[in-house]
């Protein structure tokens, strides 16, 4: 009974080393949409959103969290001006979610390709699954190529880091906590938790 109990748990192990980091990066085909959003926040995205409007994949793009990074003032930079509308509320990934589909909805698009890093997609996609179910509005996730390594996200500090940092904020999304506070709530959580 023990020998099935510790193959099991080998195999568990096993199973969450190779898939845990590939399961966070989602990456479509990208096809022509009405708009393109680039989220704020990470290395990459910016240029991945200029590279799909350089390539005719939409018009206009719409940097979330714009003031943020420098966002807004880089892409009026690389982009004609007219072509780039700024989201500045949001500061969490539901939030962007929420404010884009307001700006979405208002301007009348029907469709978007959504930027981010290729680590943050699994909740990218999570997120706006969740705020643009039952709208009209269908979405493509693109994600940005980092120096993530899901295939051996544990071989690093930084990559076990942002392995970890995501599925927390994955689980505090589905209680309703946003942004860096469901990573704090979480910690504060298991500490009490180990406590007792």
């Amino acid at each position: 009974m023990r020998k099935r109990v510790f193959l099991l748990i080998v195999f568990l192990i096993i199973l969450v080393l190779f898939f845990a980091g590939r399961f966070l990066v989602i990456n479509e085909e990208p096809k022509k949409v009405d708009v393109i959003v680039v989220l704020s926040g990470g290395e990459g995205r910016l240029e991945k959103g200029i590279e799909l409007y350089n390539s005719g994949y939409a018009r206009t793009i719409i940097v979330s969290n714009g003031l943020a990074d420098n966002l807004w003032e880089n892409a009026i930079t690389l982009l004609p001006r007219k072509s780039v509308l700024l989201e500045d509320k949001a500061e969490s990934t539901y939030e962007s979610a929420v404010y884009l589909k307001e700006i979405m909805e208002s301007n009348n698009y029907h469709s978007a390709i959504v930027v981010s890093s290729d680590y943050h997609m699994r909740r990218v996609k999570y997120n706006f699954s969740r705020v643009y179910r039952g709208s009209h509005i269908k979405l493509v996730f693109i994600s940005s190529d980092t120096s993530y390594d899901p295939k051996a996200w544990w071989m690093s500090k930084h990559n076990f880091g942002v392995t970890m940092s995501e599925y927390i904020k994955i689980i505090g999304n589905t209680f309703g906590v946003y942004g860096n506070d469901a990573k704090r709530k979480l910690y504060q959580y298991f500490e009490v938790f180990f406590e007792e």
